[in-house]
């Protein structure tokens, strides 16, 4: 065998290696090795048949082995030379399962924040509420690690629509910094479209650029969650203790189903929740989030704390689902991209024209997975926008609600605005959920252009970080009609019904959101004038 093939089946080996001794732990008894496995591992046979073996073998291993496994077996054994092997064998298998990808994403950000002592790369861990200039420098320097570690290899440079996806991390990083509470990071199915953004890239995910990007956005985004994580529990606890304190019992009713007993019982789960895999744990992270939002709502709204009835009583009518937000979707994203945001309840729409028999139809163009998953970002940010908005109008004192930070400006907001992020309509289809919901979503977009605007100014002067918020821009401009369509729709039913009010109060906000698009439309053009000079 050559010097390269003697150092994949010594990888193989320390991989086979790692791979039995995590089995052993779990099954608490010795794993059967094929016989012919077992030579290769004691040096007996090192012909290249035995490295394929072996490959075969690691690939059944494989479905054994869960990601959690992985990374908690490298932080208990701080084994660096096992992740340079795990490293070297998953880029070298490139699969495109999510479970690998999963494996080594769990790998990368080990050695990101494990670097090696003879490692001649030096970077720091970036703080979580660090600009994303220190991200980046922080992911060039470790990637320079990734090469080293991972020897002679040959990668060819990424596909530029490879690229532009990773530039979405930027985005996130962003709309990471606005979460205060755990709830916001449930709602805006983040964890979900980072997924669907790394399965995006295909073999892509593969090159040391990918995981280098990747390891820091996870390290930051880890830490960040655990954070909030936390935070949610403490507040969970203590307000548990606080109404036992004043007399209530563990079967006193917080809100709805949920009694003081489920949030005590949060205490001994909490950790147990963090060691699974994020994928797999949604449930309990979802659980948690409405647990934080009964007690934010009782915190808030002083609301005297009923004992559940006894069985004799009649029961309680269930509580209808809340409603889904409307979120409007641009003219050209042809399905639904219910996989990357919540799904969306139908807006009231007008009716469309019936085409004549020889009429032609328009053409239909498909929108390419990287276009769509781009647009999920950004569905996704309105989105989240949304739901923190509505956490502050709900959360804050009366006198202050209608004034929203978003960056470093403030966005007021009218009267009706804030009765409409106050409002709660589970799920109802009614003239009033409609109205509610298309005011929320032209604060939500005009909050959106307003920090996507100071986030261009602020680098307009750079190689390329302008250009994601650019496309944003471009994005937000180019949905616009829509939302206008469905507020002139809901605004023509309110004049029907003689409800001037809510038409007037729609048209206010209509024309604060198209007044601000006047804004966005001249920071396009002058990007345009600019870098085409």
């Amino acid at each position: 065998m050559g010097q390269e093939s003697l150092k994949e089946l010594k990888d193989l080996i320390t991989v086979h290696g790692f791979y039995v001794s995590l089995l052993e732990k779990q099954l608490g008894h010795a794993v059967p090795v094929p016989v012919g496995i077992g030579a290769a591992e004691q040096g007996q046979e090192n012909s290249p048949e035995a490295s394929y073996s072996l490959k075969l073998w690691l690939d059944l291993l494989d479905m054994a082995i869960t990601p959690p496994m992985v990374r908690d077996a490298l932080k208990r054994t701080s084994n660096i030379e096992a992740a340079h092997a795990l490293l070297r064998y998953f880029v070298g298998k490139a699969s495109g399962r999510a479970g690998d990808r999963d494996k080594i994403d769990c790998v990368s950000t080990y050695l990101f924040r494990n670097p090696a002592e003879d490692s001649p790369h030096k970077w720091g861990r970036p703080e979580t509420d660090a600009s994303y200039y220190y991200l980046s420098e922080a992911a060039l320097a470790f990637e320079g690690e990734i090469y080293r570690a991972l020897g002679d290899v040959h990668f060819d440079s990424i596909p530029a629509e490879h690229v532009q996806l990773l530039r979405e991390f930027e985005y996130f990083h962003q709309e990471l910094e606005e979460f205060r509470n755990f709830d916001q990071i449930t709602d805006s199915a983040m964890v979900q479209r980072v997924r669907e953004l790394k399965q995006s890239l295909g073999k892509s995910f593969y090159h040391p650029d990918s995981l280098a990007h990747i390891a820091v956005w996870n390290d930051v985004f880890g830490r960040k969650f655990d954070d909030l994580f936390h935070n949610a529990t403490r507040q969970i606890k203590t307000f548990a203790e606080n109404v036992q304190r004043e007399g209530g019992s563990i079967l006193t009713r917080v809100e709805g189903d949920i009694t003081v007993k489920h949030l005590t019982e949060l205490e001994t789960q909490q950790e147990q929740i963090l060691l699974e895999d994020y994928q797999n744990s949604q449930d309990q992270f979802r659980k948690v989030s409405k647990y934080k939002k009964a007690v934010d709502s009782k915190r808030t709204g002083r609301t005297t704390y009923a004992p559940i009835p006894p069985r004799t009583a009649t029961p309680e009518a269930p509580r209808p689902a809340v409603a889904a937000p409307v979120i409007p979707q641009a003219a050209f994203v042809l399905q639904p991209l219910a996989s990357a945001v919540p799904q969306a309840s139908t807006p009231m729409q007008p009716p469309e024209p019936r085409p004549s028999p020889n009429q032609s139809q328009p053409e239909v163009l498909a929108v390419p997975p990287s276009q769509a998953v781009q647009n999920a970002v950004h569905e996704g940010k309105i989105h989240s926008t949304r739901e923190m908005i509505k956490n502050h109008v709900r959360n804050t004192d009366a006198k202050l609600a209608h004034i929203v930070p978003v960056k470093k400006n403030k966005l007021v907001l009218s009267a009706a605005e804030v009765e409409a992020f106050r409002a709660e309509y589970h799920g109802e289809k009614s003239f009033r959920a409609d109205y509610a919901n298309v005011i929320m979503i032209m604060v939500a977009y005009l909050s959106r252009m307003i920090v996507e605007v100071d986030e261009y100014n602020q680098k307009a002067t750079s190689a390329y970080l302008w250009k994601p918020h650019a496309d944003a821009l471009t994005y937000l401009l180019s949905t616009l009609e829509r939302v206008n369509l469905e507020a002139e729709q809901v605004k023509r039913v309110a004049q029907g019904r003689g409800l001037q009010d809510k038409a007037t109060a729609l048209e206010v906000s209509m024309n604060k959101l198209k007044k601000y698009a006047q804004t966005v439309s001249q920071t396009l053009q002058a990007a345009d004038q600019h870098y085409s000079s």
